[in-house]
């Protein structure tokens, strides 16, 4: 565990600050949930909870279900990062997504971006050898309406339309009712 020299009162209604530097730095925005773990020797750990973590292994499998009906590559998100993604794009878990990505998922509106807009607009950090030529992204958002991360899919062989959009924000709802929390 990293010190950062940071030391905060509990106030009377046992509350504690975590500094706007430090929630900066680690990607907390105002709203997010903070899971809370107590060690065996009295320490107290928080951390940034992802509700899209715990189906990890549920994900994985959707991704390789999502490319062999589409024959496009997926990726599904938390608000921070990849948390799973398809064979072909394997190198990009855990990748962090850009304020480009949060924009769109923020907006909660699905999108179609061509290989002209993704020249400006770098909504992942690809692999150098990767040349996107069309992506669809569709925001996961909860059943009480609070915003879990993306389902994005992605080709370099042709430009993708409102199929993969439809399926892309099929993907969403689906995880969405997975999850599981009010």
């Amino acid at each position: 565990m990293k010190a950062t020299g940071i030391v905060r009162r509990i106030d009377e209604l046992g509350r504690v600050v975590v500094p706007k530097e430090l929630r900066k730095q680690l990607r907390i925005d105002e709203g997010d949930a903070i899971e809370i773990f107590t060690e065996a020797n009295g320490e107290i750990v928080l951390k940034k909870f992802s509700p899209l973590w715990g189906l990890r292994t549920e994900a994985e499998g959707y991704v390789e279900a999502l490319e062999e009906s589409t024959d496009c590559q997926a990726l599904i998100t938390d608000k921070d990062q990849v948390i799973a993604s398809s064979e072909a794009v394997k190198s990009m878990q855990e990748r962090m997504v850009s304020n480009a990505l949060k924009k769109v998922a923020i907006e909660r509106k699905s999108i179609i971006a061509q290989a002209e807009h993704l020249q400006k607009e770098s909504y992942l950090e690809w692999p150098k050898d990767y040349e996107l030529r069309s992506l669809v992204v569709a925001p996961i958002i909860s059943p009480t309406g609070d915003l879990l991360g993306t389902v994005l899919l992605a080709a370099t062989d042709r430009e993708l339309g409102e199929f993969e959009r439809k399926v892309a924000e099929t993907a969403a709802s689906f995880l969405s009712k997975q999850v599981g929390i009010d």
